[in-house]
């Protein structure tokens, strides 16, 4: 596969993204399927809370995706506690470049873009464990938390269970260590009932980890070359 310099993850010989517009692939396959801002919109309007995990923080497009959909969507007043992980993490310079093969989508897009930068570029990526940064937008809140190191170190030390879960740690094949039983075990335990999980990759091997872990999973529809995604609740 040919993946052009600026998106190939050199640590796993994968790219960040393999579509065209990787933003629509987001909101389909984590925020759409997990019917995210349906479940923020349901709540009082004075009690919008939402945990949200997510193995792979990568270049930040689900921070971007999930921005972008819950302001489209009509969500005022949601406060979003997101927790991320990354081991390998970019240089600020670096995922703004990568970000900005997305400039020019919208204006929201863009807007969007530029808050998750901004709030990305203040974080000491040398220092190992959490670091946190406040985003405000038409939608509401995000305190963006990342922990760089180990997933399952992540998982361990969350403050709280999660309402859902976002797995994108690059396939299987490129990166086994992201979809071990321990690691999927460890998310499971990780949220409440009722919670989510979604994911781009279709996996039997990843789809009976989950199950173990204590979700019911079913495929959902994909986007793009991504015909397919698994979806699951606790």
């Amino acid at each position: 596969m040919d993946i052009p310099p600026h998106l190939l993850n050199e640590h796993y010989d994968d790219r960040y993204f393999d579509v065209l517009d990787a933003i629509d692939e987001a909101r389909q396959i984590y925020i759409g399927n997990s019917s995210i801002a349906a479940r923020l919109k349901s709540m009082p309007p004075n009690a919008r809370r939402m945990a949200i995990g997510e193995t792979g923080f990568g270049a930040g497009r689900l921070v971007v995706a999930l921005m972008d959909a819950l302001e489209d969507a009509g969500v005022e007043g949601a406060e979003i506690d997101y927790r991320s992980v990354e081991l390998h993490p970019l240089p600020a310079r670096r995922m703004e470049a990568i970000l900005g093969e997305f400039r020019g989508r919208s204006d929201t897009t863009d807007r969007h873009i530029n808050l998750v930068a901004a709030a990305y570029a203040g974080i000491d990526t040398s220092i190992p464990g959490w670091h946190g940064a406040q985003i405000a937008g038409g939608f509401g809140t995000v305190a963006l938390n990342i922990y760089i190191g180990e997933a399952l170190d992540m998982v361990a030390a969350l403050p709280a269970p999660r309402d859902a879960w976002f797995l994108d740690g690059h396939s299987p094949k490129k990166n086994p260590q992201m979809w071990r039983a321990e690691l999927m075990w460890a998310v499971g335990g990780a949220t409440k009932a009722g919670g989510t999980v979604t994911t781009f990759t279709v996996a039997g091997q990843v789809r009976r980890n989950l199950e173990a872990a204590g979700f019911s999973i079913e495929k959902v529809p994909g986007r793009g070359v991504k015909k397919e995604a698994l979806y699951g609740i606790m």
